[in-house]
């Protein structure tokens, strides 16, 4: 597969991903602050739809034998990804597209991020469902989930900042990584 052919389930899934980890991002931003609170019930069930879309990614990158391109944990696998980590020090950028490679196996990291804080934030979500009014039973084991839910959100930001910014590496280099992965046609555009 080349640069340019992303399967359209694929581009489904990131158009759902993308528009749901957005909004979670920007709103945790926010829900600190007392007079925002009134966002919580949309982060919840935003971020239950963002769980069930990354839950079909994984399903659907089981069902493609795309995890060893996301995880390639073979020793030509992490050769491969160190290489290509090492040629960034020399300003060569890594091929995009469906390829064992650095840019599939920080893929797979940012997946793996994106369901850490996915499923921490169903288990709060089961903890104080909306309505809910008081702490939650168990308060101690409430904050240990938003503790780790906190810290998966920020490696997410961490992967997002640098997934746009490679993006935009390649796009701004002739490598059409943008219309490829966004087109909702049913071909990708060449």
């Amino acid at each position: 597969m080349t640069d340019q052919q992303w399967d359209f389930k694929v581009r489904v899934l990131h158009w759902i991903i993308a528009v749901t980890v957005a909004f979670q991002q920007l709103t945790s931003l926010a829900m600190s602050d007392p007079g925002t609170q009134y966002l919580f019930p949309y982060h919840q069930w935003v971020g239950i739809l963002a769980g069930l879309a990354t839950l079909l990614f994984w399903l659907h990158s089981y069902a493609e034998y795309d995890l060893p391109i996301l995880f390639p944990w073979n020793r030509a696998g992490r050769r491969l990804v160190l290489e290509e980590s090492l040629g960034l020090l020399h300003g060569r950028l890594p091929p995009s597209g469906k390829r064992v490679g650095l840019s599939s196996f920080v893929h797979g990291l940012g997946l793996l991020a994106l369901s850490g804080c996915a499923l921490t934030g169903v288990v709060m979500f089961s903890m104080i469902p909306p309505g809910h009014q008081g702490p939650p039973d168990d308060a101690i084991a409430f904050t240990r989930y938003t503790l780790q839910h906190k810290f998966l959100g920020t490696l997410l930001w961490v992967y997002f900042a640098g997934h746009l910014g490679f993006s935009l590496l390649h796009q701004a280099r002739g490598n059409n990584v943008l219309g490829a992965i966004f087109s909702l046609r049913r071909q990708p555009p060449p």
